[in-house]
């Protein structure tokens, strides 16, 4: 059989063209990309149409909430104050400015607190707006912890010195202070009541217990306070100094009676010597004031 090399060569060309046939490139279709296209743009376009009206109502409802008379703190009443014994409604009305009518929306709460806060038996002071017109004021009041006397007033001052004034409806039974005032800084006055602080909280039950009363504290000198006691119709002014209350206390009470004996008349006594008392006669109770010492 004789051979046909073309045919043959044919053949292998036409099988290598199976294999060795190059892929199509795809191409994509101009209609279907421009629907596309069409597609994002009509949605784009019902988009900016629906935001317009939704911008306009949210502009036109902020306008209204911050200028409409529905939300505006019309008298004290609008005021809802909670935490308060002595602090009037009216002064937190007044802090506010309730009389100017202020809208909700345009209250600043913390220039609201600062407000509050600058009334003087107020320590703190949370807010919180309660719709449509009312504010929820809750306050922190401050404790007073003796009288000072100031000029000859008797006002009431707490423990950070801050000066308050005596409530109509408030009863107090505390010590008076002196050696304190206005001309004072309030780290001074401060740091003065923090000494009388101490002193109180040391002496509080013993002095009870023992039957006398603190009439008096001067807080002249922030190294001796000296306090007046009181037991009956006696009366005596002890130096404590600055530390050790109780201790000091205990001495003065453990000693007293002995120097008592011989010393009926006490201007004042020094506890600050441990164990011992220093004791001054009234100049009245001698022809010449002397000093004695007792100890245990």
């Amino acid at each position: 059989m004789a051979h046909d090399p073309v045919g043959h060569d044919d053949a292998l060309l036409e099988g290598d063209s199976v294999y060795r046939r190059r892929s199509k490139t795809l191409t994509v279709s101009r209609r279907n990309s421009g629907w596309r296209v069409r597609r994002i743009a009509r949605v784009l376009a019902w988009t900016s149409i629906t935001a317009l009206p939704a911008a306009a109502l949210l502009g036109f409802a902020a306008w209204y909430a911050t200028r409409a008379p529905e939300f505006a703190l019309v008298g004290a009443d609008s005021v809802i104050l909670r935490g308060n014994h002595y602090v009037q409604p009216a002064d937190v009305a007044n802090a506010l400015g309730v009389g100017a009518q202020p809208n909700i929306f345009r209250i600043s709460l913390g220039q609201a607190r600062s407000d509050i806060e600058s009334i003087p038996w107020v320590r703190s002071a949370t807010l919180r707006r309660v719709y449509p017109n009312r504010l929820l004021v809750e306050i922190t009041e401050r404790k007073p912890v003796a009288y000072v006397n100031l000029q000859g007033a008797l006002e009431l001052v707490d423990v950070e010195g801050v000066i308050l004034d005596k409530p109509v409806q408030g009863s107090f039974d505390f010590p008076v202070i002196t050696g304190i005032d206005l001309e004072m800084s309030a780290a001074d006055r401060k740091a003065r009541l923090a000494l009388f602080n101490r002193f109180a909280q040391e002496l509080n039950a013993q002095v009870l217990g023992a039957g006398w009363l603190v009439s008096e504290v001067d807080l002249s000198d922030d190294e001796d306070l000296v306090a007046v006691l009181a037991q009956g119709r006696q009366t005596i002014k002890v130096h404590f100094g600055n530390q050790d209350f109780g201790e000091r206390f205990r001495t003065l009470v453990a000693l007293l009676p002995e120097v008592q004996k011989t010393t009926p008349d006490i201007d004042s006594v020094d506890v600050r010597y441990r164990g011992q008392l220093v004791v001054n006669p009234r100049e009245s109770a001698t022809t010449q004031p002397a000093t004695q010492a007792a100890r245990r």
